[in-house]
């Protein structure tokens, strides 16, 4: 006699663990299509540390391929762009942050059509040919205040998972059954 145990299992689990995988295994137009059409996203990072650092060193080159791969809340993105985009005034970097300004990412569209003053504050920010740090930071914060706070928020929004969880709950899945005498794998 064999005991059985029902448990439920979420579906949207089900999906974030295929979409590990194809991403683990570099299908990222299959990942791609997978979320669009279950409406499930993978918020998940190798390193949340790593990120959470680069983030905190405003190493942004790093930081927003990874932060692309994720679906995180539309005002949370805002507040990073408008932070980077205030960093590269800060380094008078003024083309580059024109050039996100422009762009047609979710953040900035958001923004400029949700949070036009913010938009226009920056476009403003961006023409002059000096920079003031109190005005940019608002609240009195300072640049490195500022990127604290966007690592906690972001952190809160991003998960870890161990490797290979697809892989490791079929091969654990065939030991079961395996051990309880319902499944006969052959060797060869």
């Amino acid at each position: 006699h064999t005991a059985t145990m029902d448990v439920e299992v979420e579906s949207s689990d089900v999906v974030r663990v295929v979409l590990q995988y194809l991403k683990e295994n570099q299908l990222y137009e299959a990942a791609q299509a997978l979320q669009h059409e279950s409406g499930v996203s993978l918020n998940t990072v190798d390193n949340a540390e790593h990120l959470m650092a680069c983030i905190r060193r405003g190493k942004w080159h790093e930081v927003l391929p990874v932060l692309s791969a994720l679906k995180l809340p539309s005002t949370l993105l805002v507040d990073l762009y408008e932070h980077i985009i205030l960093e590269l005034l800060e380094l008078r970097e003024t083309e580059v942050a024109r050039s996100l300004l422009r762009d047609e990412c979710e953040a900035m569209n958001y923004m400029r059509h949700e949070d036009t003053e913010r938009f226009l504050k920056l476009e403003h920010l961006a023409k002059r040919s000096y920079f003031d740090e109190h005005e940019a930071y608002s609240g009195g914060r300072t640049r490195e205040q500022r990127r604290n706070e966007l690592a906690q928020a972001i952190e809160k929004e991003i998960e870890v998972v161990p490797p290979s969880r697809l892989l490791s709950l079929i091969n654990q899945a065939l030991k079961w059954q395996r051990h309880m005498g319902t499944i006969y794998i052959l060797c060869t």
